[in-house]
This record gives C-alpha cells, sequence and structure tokens, in this order.
C-alpha cells in the first residue's frame, strides 16, 4: 500500500516536471529559434489587460494642445490653456474640422522649416503640441482607418485668417520638425466662421481674467539667451495675478512599503490587478523594494514609489512599425492603474521611435498646472518624466512610473505673476545668477523630487532653467 502511493507520489513529481520543462524549453525555443510554443505561454500568462480599456472612450483625454497662443504682436500675446473656454472652441473646431481635412489631401505648397519662426510672429492662432504626433496616431484620433498627409507628423499648426481675402478660405501651417505645409481650409456651415478667427486679438483684450503676455527678447533682452528670446512673460503690468491652489501630493496609501509589515495585499492589487495571484513575491527589506514575477513579467516598487516593469522574454524583430497600437499599449497599462493618481491628469509630453518600438513619456497635470518632477540621482532637475512606457505593436516592453496621489486643495489664492516680482526674489536670494546666466525657458507648475517619501504640500513656483542650471522660485502670494 505504501508502495503504491509513493510511485503514484514520483509519477505526480515527474508528470509536474515534464509540464515545467516543456514551458522552460518552449521559453528558449521562443526566443532563438520563434518556434511555435507562444500559443502555450500566451494561454498561460495574462497579456497587457487592454480588453478591460475602452481605448476609443478615453483617447481624446491623451489628444489636445500644450496650449494656444493668440499672437497679435511681440507685446500683445494670450496663451490659452485647456481651463479657458475659447481654448476648447478653437480646438474643437481644429480637430473636427481641419485635421480630417488635411489628413486627406496633399498640401498647396511645401515649405523648408525655416520658415516656421517667421509664421510665429505674424497675427495668428497657433496650437502647440508638447509631443510630436505621429500620423498613424492622428487618423486614429480623428476617427479614419486612411488618410494621405503630406506631412510626417504634427508637432504645430498656425492659423493666418488674414493670408487668404477670401472669406470662406482659411490659411493653416503645419509643422512637423523639418517642413511647413500649407493649406487652404473652406470653411464650411458647420464650423466657426473666419470673423471669428480674425476677432480673437479684440476679444482677448476685452476679457479681464487673461492678461497678455511679451516676448521676452523685446522687454528684457539682457537676461535671456538669444535662441530663446520668444519666450512669454507678464512684463506690461506689474499687478497681474492668477488665482491658484496648493495641492496635496505623496505615495498612494496602496504602495506604501512597510519595512516591519509582510503585507503586500494592497500593493498586489493595485500593480498586478487580475493577475495578482499569479505572480511570485519576493521582499527585500534592506533595500525596502518588492519584486512580482512571472516567467514572462516583472515588477518593482521601491520605497519612493516608483514603479518599474520589464517584459523578459526576447522581443522578436518585426517589420511592423505602429505608433498608434505601441501607444494603446501605452494608454492601457496606464488606464488600469490610473486610479492611484487621485486628482492628477496623465498628460502626453514626448513621442520618441527607437527602432520597431515607441518611448512615450507623460507627465502629470494638476488643478491647471503641469507637475515638475526631479530625479536627483541621474542629475535630471526639473525634467524627470512622471511616466515612461516603451512599446511595441504587440505589447508594452518596458515602464517606469514615479506613482503619486495628488489632491487639490479647495480654497485658491491670488499669486503675483509679474515678471519683475520674480527678478526681484532671484536677486533677493541669488543675485549672481542675473548676472553671469541666461534664461532659456520659464515656466509655472508644482515640483517634487523623488527622493520626497512623506506627503507633501505643494505650492505654484517659477521652474526657470538657464544654460548654466535650473531652479525652483516660489512664486509670491498678492497681497489683500
Amino acid at each position: 500500500m505504501k508502495r503504491h502511493k509513493k510511485e503514484r507520489l514520483k509519477s505526480g513529481i515527474l508528470l509536474l516536471l515534464m509540464v515545467l520543462s516543456m514551458i522552460q524549453i518552449g521559453i528558449l525555443w521562443n526566443q532563438t529559434q520563434g518556434l511555435p510554443f507562444s500559443f502555450l505561454l500566451e494561454a498561460i500568462f495574462a497579456g497587457n489587460g487592454n480588453d478591460h480599456v475602452d481605448v476609443e472612450r478615453i483617447k481624446d483625454s491623451y489628444f489636445y494642445p500644450e496650449n494656444i497662443v493668440i499672437f497679435a504682436n511681440a507685446f500683445n500675446q494670450w496663451i490659452l490653456t485647456d481651463e479657458n473656454l475659447s481654448y476648447q472652441i478653437i480646438w474643437d473646431d481644429i480637430r473636427q474640422n481641419y485635421l480630417p481635412e488635411i489628413l486627406n489631401t496633399k498640401a498647396k505648397r511645401i515649405y523648408p522649416a525655416d520658415m516656421w519662426s517667421g509664421l510665429k510672429d505674424m497675427s495668428s492662432v497657433r496650437i502647440d503640441f508638447a509631443a510630436k504626433y505621429p500620423n498613424s496616431m492622428l487618423l486614429w484620433f480623428s476617427g479614419m482607418s486612411t488618410g494621405n498627409p503630406s506631412f510626417d507628423g504634427i508637432k504645430s499648426m498656425i492659423i493666418l485668417p488674414q493670408e487668404n481675402v477670401n472669406v470662406t478660405v482659411n490659411t493653416l501651417f503645419v509643422y512637423d520638425g523639418s517642413n511647413v505645409y500649407m493649406y487652404h481650409i473652406e470653411i464650411k456651415e458647420n464650423m466657426r466662421p473666419k470673423a471669428y478667427y480674425t476677432g480673437l486679438p479684440a476679444e482677448m483684450r476685452n476679457q479681464a481674467e487673461i492678461m497678455p503676455m511679451s516676448a521676452i527678447g523685446e522687454t528684457f533682452p539682457d537676461f535671456v539667451d538669444p535662441a530663446h528670446d520668444d519666450i512669454p512673460i507678464y512684463a506690461m503690468d506689474p499687478d497681474v495675478s492668477q488665482s491658484m491652489h496648493t495641492i496635496d501630493a505623496g505615495i498612494p496609501e496602496a504602495l506604501i512599503l512597510d519595512p516591519d509589515s509582510d503585507d503586500l495585499k494592497s500593493i498586489q492589487e493595485s500593480i498586478l490587478l487580475e493577475q495578482r495571484d499569479s505572480f511570485l513575491a519576493m521582499r527585500d527589506k534592506t533595500e525596502n523594494i518588492v519584486v512580482f514575477s512571472d516567467l514572462e513579467n516583472v515588477y518593482q516598487l521601491n520605497s519612493y514609489g516608483v514603479l518599474e516593469y520589464k517584459y523578459l522574454p526576447y522581443e522578436q524583430k518585426t517589420d511592423l512599425i505602429d505608433a498608434k497600437s505601441s501607444f494603446i499599449h501605452a494608454l492601457s497599462f496606464i488606464e488600469l492603474r490610473k486610479s492611484l493618481v487621485g486628482d492628477a491628469d496623465i498628460i502626453l509630453k514626448d513621442i520618441k521611435q527607437e527602432g520597431h518600438t515607441f518611448v512615450f513619456t507623460f507627465g502629470y497635470r494638476v488643478a491647471g498646472l503641469d507637475t515638475y518632477i526631479s530625479d536627483v540621482e541621474n542629475n535630471n532637475y526639473l525634467s524627470a518624466p512622471a511616466i515612461s512606457i516603451k512599446a511595441s505593436a504587440e505589447r508594452v516592453l518596458e515602464c517606469r512610473w514615479v506613482v503619486r496621489e495628488f489632491h487639490k486643495n479647495p480654497d485658491s489664492r491670488d499669486y503675483s505673476m509679474s515678471f519683475i516680482d520674480m527678478l526681484d526674489k532671484i536677486y533677493a536670494s541669488n543675485p549672481a545668477l542675473l548676472k553671469l546666466e541666461k534664461f532659456q525657458s520659464i515656466r509655472t507648475g508644482y515640483h517634487l523630487f523623488i527622493t520626497d517619501e512623506s506627503g507633501e504640500n505643494l505650492r505654484p513656483c517659477w521652474l526657470v532653467r538657464t544654460d548654466h542650471a535650473a531652479y525652483r522660485i516660489p512664486i509670491g502670494e498678492k497681497e489683500n
């Protein structure tokens, strides 16, 4: 009897070893020979979870301009953000009417890239994107399966309503980083009339809540790097102010690693989702990190709330280069875990092609302002991405995500946006900066360090980059 039980046990162990061996052989052969063992792995291990994300419903939230500029002249330009009603009116017209037209027709003329700087100095409406959107993504956002564009992606667009005397035609220029493309857009009944665009500067002057900005090169040329003399600043009105919020930021409670606890349930549920029971967990309390892995995937979370993911099998080289499919995988990876970030919007900031893959960079935006992150270890001061995802047309391959939960405090305060006030603050704390360095970028937003583990209350600040370094300068509150 005992001998019979031992034989059954041996048979069970042998069968288990055979199954494990087949899986391992399948992985090795799939990596080196491309033999058809991948079906077995796909049946055992889940993919990216794209089936659980309605990408058609949420795709528009990842496609909109960083800002829209109403440009009258170097001393009168209005920067519209998504908090402004005119921004949404203009963007709806461009996205629904102009974009499908230029994706389906050839340009009237093509000019060299150096023409773009001259166009920016003309009275116009300019639509600037943070990233250059590839054509396959533009077609998808527009609900089109095919197109015939002349350009190779879009980084920026300009409408020059006075370029054509015909009241039923608007002139649009597209910039893809290599050339400038001119289009004549016929204004149809469902579109904003040409008079709307020609009248925008006058409309902006009548709106008290948005003030005109000036090019720094025209007002304070001694402080700026000549290559960046078009930085917009509030130079004309020393009393200009903006209502802004403070925000609370911290590692989500579900992802906090307690070195005194072995409970990983909330972390597994937040990161691994429906696959939480199929991953092996390894905890290093000395380094205070946790690693979840199976034969194909590895997730690592450290005490700073930095989540890293890597797909282990060797990625087969393919002729398929598809930005749209790659982006859908990246978008789905984020959306499945987006509840972790609280009140923050996740904004697409950059797209780079690497061989047959794409690297998508995302940032946080809270209460209408971008949040800048400093990675001291990698010397990426003010520029470390919140999320970086590398994806192919088949799946997400790598991800690094600085996970933070944000909450906007309900009470807003008025802050001085005057460039003079900013110069006064710099002079009081670091006068050598104004004498020895030149501005290359001036932005407003929130800022945090990756190494800040505890929760923070973030206040609006100037994020300044010069030809030598980067600085964080608090924005002063207006006195009542």
